[in-house]
């Protein structure tokens, strides 16, 4: 007999009878699905687990809110593609919920400003979301109803196209076919409307339409029989329930998908005496529940037989990973309602990592809470300023590390600060190589200039300072310093090249660091491999001259660094990872001869991992400082990518929005701009002026320094009452 993809979700494991839920996003530009939904979906992807896709329209006039995706057009299909790959890459079973939202909708959203359609001509009194007012619908004529079907049955072969595993049909929560089967909706008087067995002929019609264009087996159906959603209720909701699903046992679907009768409006569960037990006994196939669920109410559903599947929504939103958190019995994020329904997928900027010399003793201190919880946003991606990986990593003075309890423990109040203001925040990881040297660090005069009130403190250290242990020496592909150092005026030791044998060891330093900040709080680590840093080094041509099997070729320069990605990956789990790549860039005499074909191969070499995203800086940046000019441009390795893709590099926010428009980013990071304005995502949202950066602050080990920024309170408070 041939098993299922939904089968095959509920069989094995535990965690793959976690599903997740299809949740609205309102993030799909112009009714196209948007690549940043590849990190949403791949985020909360397990092997064989089962994830259903926010509903998509299966028509012009099936919208009823701003920016929720379609697939009933060829760019919507393509658009969908890769995403679906990305599930299918990191072992998924994706189903793409395909709906009409009826009389849930409005002119505005209909094609030329007609009115919606629906069973009835009556609109919802009200909307549960607080999101629209609804015009009054235009009640569908009896021969128009075919039509509709038929729009169902091609979104679904799109859906298939798209490559989506199968196709779950949208009848719950007041849309256009739960108007159609609930009696407090439904008042037509023809075939569709008065019986119970009139008012699911519709429904059951769409079934039948879409099995036999894409076979029973990837099909599954929602139903919310006793929800009363958008004022579509029904006065007998079991008799509905019971009804539905033995009209549906002669089709032999993947599944049905029940909500709760204790979800009889949005929000949280509401006492009743009804149950889905009736029904998961008269439904002859895989049964989903969803509906307010924890995890000790979902193992006990399925340990009692009441569901063979349990879908998660909001619980799924705040902790993508969240079937791991089930599995270890791990604490879980809270969600925040506010942002359900936000147009901006990172509701802010990107917080580039900025090195600020401030760690001292390389220990993350207090005043960093505030430099990170100001430059905090609600849903807001921030990566770290870099973060040593042992006692040989680092390079210049006050730089944190994390390969210590005592730097672990540093970190956590800083991480809990940007989690309580709602941001996710990324530690970057990195070794410095041979950008460092062997004990006193040479630029007494800069520290004397730049810091006179500290300067007896530092004339103190001046030679006791030892970047690195016992006074070795650097370590790095090469036995060949830099000849320069662009950033100040540090002078570095000749390195020591690593021998072969001790490469494993540096990464084992890699994934310990990448496992300690998970363990400060971190919700991932970006690997540095950029600016001519221990990674940079081995990956540039200008730089190694190796002869064993980590250099030479292409491939075996970039062995150390995916050696490192592979283990991070497989220690914290890949939808914790990112890496910085600067390929085009020749920071501290570290070049390459053909920067685009390292840059195309690293995109290929990580796809196969499903990282959070690929964070690239720009090649007009090839020198720390102003932007130049250069033939060169991301979006090839945009294009190769498949995945979430950060730019980053001399960004202006009109170049930001032009970027992700056009679709050559999903994310633009910024640095300088978001050291002189710590508001910065507001300032662009309310296109207010800017503070100037000074770059004599960037890197001085007082964290003071600035604090008279001008606050955009003061121009802009009428924003703020």
């Amino acid at each position: 007999m041939h098993c299922s993809s939904a089968e095959r979700a509920s069989q094995n494991t535990e965690f793959r009878r976690v599903v997740l839920a299809p949740l609205t996003r309102q993030r799909s530009y112009g009714y196209v699905a948007q690549p940043h939904a590849i990190l949403y979906y791949s985020q909360r992807t397990t092997k064989g687990g089962l994830l259903i896709s926010e509903a998509a329209g299966v028509s012009e006039t099936a919208q009823g809110y701003p920016d929720t995706p379609g697939i009933w057009t060829e760019e919507q299909v393509e658009a969908w593609k890769p995403i679906v790959n990305a599930v299918h890459e990191k072992g998924g079973i994706f189903f793409c919920q395909i709906w009409h939202a009826g009389r849930v909708s409005n002119r505005g959203f209909q094609p030329n400003g007609q009115s919606p359609i629906s069973p009835t001509d009556k609109p919802p009194m009200s909307d549960p979301l607080g999101t629209s007012e609804f015009s009054p619908p235009r009640r569908l004529r009896t021969e128009e109803i075919p039509e509709i079907v038929n729009d169902f049955r091609l979104a679904a072969m799109n859906a298939i196209e798209a490559g989506f595993d199968g196709v779950e049909i949208h009848g719950a929560h007041g849309y256009l076919l739960d108007q159609f089967m609930k009696d407090h909706v439904n008042d037509r008087t023809d075939q569709y409307g008065g019986s119970l067995e009139n008012r699911c002929r519709f429904v059951l019609e769409v079934v039948e339409a879409i099995c036999q264009g894409i076979e029973a087996e990837k099909v599954g159906v929602r139903l919310s029989p006793f929800a009363g959603y958008l004022d579509s209720g029904d006065s007998d909701p079991e008799a509905l329930g019971l009804y539905m699903m033995k009209a549906l046992n002669k089709y032999g679907l993947a599944y049905a998908h029940l909500v709760e009768p204790r979800m009889v409006t949005p929000g949280d569960p509401s006492e009743t005496p009804h149950s889905l037990l009736p029904l998961r006994k008269a439904f002859e196939g895989t049964f989903i529940a969803a509906g307010g669920y924890s995890k000790e109410d979902g193992d006990e559903a399925i340990a009692e037989g009441h569901a063979d599947l349990v879908a998660f929504g909001r619980l799924f939103l705040a902790n993508p990973d969240l079937p791991r958190r089930f599995e270890l019995d791990a604490a879980l994020n809270k969600y925040d309602r506010s942002t359900f329904y936000t147009s901006d997928p990172v509701v802010g900027v990107v917080l580039a990592p900025l090195t600020r010399q401030r760690s001292y003793g390389n220990v993350p201190q207090p005043h960093a809470i505030l430099y990170y919880s100001q430059r905090t946003t609600k849903g807001g991606l921030l990566i770290s300023e870099a973060t040593g990986v042992s006692d040989t990593a680092q390079g210049y003075p006050d730089t944190p590390g994390i390969w210590t309890k005592e730097q672990v423990e540093a970190w956590k109040p800083i991480v809990n600060a940007v989690h309580e203001k709602g941001g996710m925040f990324f530690c970057q990881i990195w070794h410095v190589g041979r950008i460092s040297n062997t004990g006193t660090y040479p630029q007494l005069l800069h520290f004397c200039i730049i810091q006179p009130y500290k300067a007896e403190t530092n004339l103190l250290n001046m030679f006791t300072m030892d970047w690195l242990p016992n006074g070795q020496s650097p370590i790095s592909s090469t036995d060949k310093p830099p000849r320069s150092n662009q950033l100040d005026a540090s002078e570095f030791s000749p390195p020591r090249r690593l021998k072969t044998e001790e490469i494993s060891e540096i990464v084992d330093h890699f994934r310990l660091a990448a496992r300690n900040a998970i363990e400060a709080g971190f919700d991932g680590v970006e690997i540095h491999g950029a600016h001519g840093y221990l990674l940079d080094q081995f990956m540039k041509d200008n730089v190694n001259d190796r002869t064993d099997q980590y250099g030479g070729s292409l491939e075996n320069r970039c062995r150390c660094v995916l050696e490192i990605v592979e283990a991070i990956c497989q220690e914290i789990g890949a939808d914790k990872v990112g890496i910085r790549l600067s390929p085009f860039a020749d920071y501290l005499d570290s070049g390459d001869s053909d920067p685009e074909a390292l840059g195309f191969y690293m995109m290929k070499a990580l796809n196969k991992y499903g990282l959070a995203y690929a964070h690239i800086v720009e090649p007009r940046m090839v020198t720390p400082g102003e932007r130049s000019e250069t033939p060169h441009s991301l979006f090839p390795f945009r294009k190769a990518f498949k995945g979430t893709f950060i730019a980053v590099g001399g960004y202006t926010k009109e170049d930001g929005n032009k970027a992700i428009a056009e679709g050559y980013a999903d994310l633009v990071a910024f640095g300088r701009l978001f050291l002189a304005n710590p508001d910065l995502p507001r300032r662009f949202e309310l296109d207010a002026p800017l503070n100037k950066y000074n770059r004599s602050t960037f890197s001085i080990s007082d964290p003071v320094i600035g604090i008279g920024v001008p606050p955009l309170r003061s121009a802009y408070a009428g924003h703020f009452q």
